[in-house]
């Protein structure tokens, strides 16, 4: 162990700044051939052959590419396959190429279609369920590619298996974390420069970024005040969870890198400019269940610092952005009053206008739901025209409309089992449980951005339940290098 922490720190390697290079330029990439299907197409093939050709040489290399699209791909569709996204591409091909090769050659002890755990066969009943709501939802005329496009996201469990069995190696591991790193980074750039391009009106709503931004990234640009935008995409659902991951690594009472407040920034930055009353909620109830194990005063210390320095960012950006004549404290209070009197805002109130026409669908198929693909007819509060979507904003309650009592319950009880298994590990433990005390924070925070949010059924939602799966399906002997790699993470440990 002594020779692993003497050894170079994981953040300082080559892979990092090369990886921030990936995270910016296949958006720059995908910017520019947005109007050129050929030529993504093209490039997905060739990501496709490179993908197979990397399985059979060393699966572990293929894992790598799959890891580096979901937390490097942003929405997964900056490139596409004659309208199949990369990500979906990609990981379909994985997944198929796993289960074949598994099938064939079942005495390999690497690829396997199963793992020794509970947290595996509760998947099971999950997976009937979903062929018995897509059939519901064909039954019930949902149009087919809806079905698939719900499908899909759970189709993400299945990482569990090639993340239980190919996270054995150190360089698999410490490529991970820079993967984590340069999200948290990129992250904070990508929003900074869009928000900056809005601001100074380089570029404008409904300009041609405005719509690569909506329709590839699959983001969303909100004009909130002349010196304020919100700026939101899809990937931004992993930071509250990864940033209270952290969080509960300072709560350890001990002398930390600068860098680990660093990354925390980083997140605060992109979540002061999403502005997501879930997300910022999300973290603090997360704060309250980082109090596990920790003393108070360490707890309290992190939690009042995490706080502040969001705070802290938002008023920084409000401050420059507005040349000095705001705090940002009337656009705080406006999201905040909407929660109130919704009538005074537009998202709130239109979320609420989506509440009837929600119930009545509930009611007309409560136990089995409707099926997947669903969708949502309501009268605009502004407009009064009719509108047809497959938004919900309304997590829990979509899950009911799509899957019924039953299948709601079956999918809470995976995430049930999860934290079960996640407390029965941290009491296993008898110190430097921070790690998954903060993946436990994590949970709690999908848990409550689910209200208006669809967490739970995310691509990237249920990926961090997959990855967290595996983390704790793993034997307790992997612990001993758990802390070691979280020491290494930025520095070098001396003698």
């Amino acid at each position: 162990m002594q020779n692993r922490l003497t050894a170079s720190s994981i953040f300082l390697n080559w892979q990092t700044p090369a990886l921030l290079g990936i995270f910016l330029g296949i958006r720059i990439l995908s910017f520019y051939l947005a109007p050129h299907a050929i030529l993504q197409a093209i490039i997905v093939f060739t990501m496709i052959f490179i993908l197979g050709l990397t399985f059979f040489k060393n699966p572990d290399y293929a894992w790598m590419i799959i890891m580096g699209e979901l937390l490097l791909g942003g929405a997964g569709h900056f490139l596409e396959f004659f309208g199949l996204s990369i990500r979906t591409v990609l990981i379909l091909v994985f997944l198929f190429l796993w289960i074949v090769y598994s099938l064939s050659n079942r005495d390999k002890t690497l690829f396997k279609i199963h793992i020794p755990h509970n947290l595996y066969y509760v998947l099971i009943p999950l997976v009937i369920f979903l062929i018995i709501s897509v059939t519901i939802g064909i039954f019930n005329g949902h149009k087919a590619h809806y079905v698939i496009q719900d499908l899909i996201p759970f189709s993400f469990f299945a990482l569990l298996l090639p993340a239980f069995h190919l996270f054995r190696e150190e360089k698999m591991q410490y490529y991970f974390v820079r993967l984590i790193i340069v999200f948290f980074i990129g992250s904070a750039i990508f929003s900074l420069f869009t928000f900056g391009l809005f601001i100074t009106e380089t570029v404008e709503i409904h300009g041609v970024f405005y719509e690569w931004f909506r329709d590839i990234a699959m983001g969303k640009v909100t004009f909130v005040t002349d010196f304020f935008y919100r700026i939101v995409t899809p990937e931004h659902i992993l930071i509250p969870p990864l940033m209270l991951i952290g969080a509960a690594l300072l709560m350890r009472d001990e002398k930390h890198n600068k860098m680990w407040r660093f990354m925390f920034l980083c997140g605060a930055l992109v979540l002061a400019l999403n502005f997501s009353r879930a997300y910022l909620l999300g973290f603090v109830i997360g704060l309250i269940f980082l109090k596990y194990k920790h003393k108070m005063r360490r707890w309290l210390t992190v939690s009042i610092w995490s706080i502040a320095m969001i705070v802290l960012v938002f008023m920084s950006v409000n401050i420059v952005s507005s040349m000095g004549t705001s705090f940002g404290f009337e656009i705080a209070g406006i999201r905040i009053g909407s929660m109130v009197l919704p009538e005074t805002e537009v998202s709130t109130n239109t979320r609420s206008a989506l509440l009837r026409p929600i119930f009545t669908m509930i009611k007309e198929h409560p136990v089995t739901g409707s099926g997947l693909g669903a969708t949502l007819s309501y009268i605009n509060p502004y407009t009064y025209t009719q509108i047809n979507t497959r938004h919900f904003d309304w997590g829990y309650l979509e899950m009911l409309v799509e899957l019924g009592i039953i299948g709601s319950v079956i999918l809470l009880s995976v995430i049930v089992l999860l934290i079960y298994e996640l407390i029965k590990k941290i009491q296993s433990i008898s110190d430097f449980q921070d790690l998954y005390i903060g993946l436990l924070g994590g949970i709690v925070a999908l848990l409550i951005i689910n209200i208006t949010a669809p967490a739970l059924y995310h691509v990237l939602g249920i990926f961090y339940f997959a990855f967290v799966m595996a983390f704790v399906s793993k034997p307790v002997d992997l612990f001993d290098n758990v802390v070691t790699t979280l020491y290494r993470v930025f520095n070098k440990v001396k003698h």
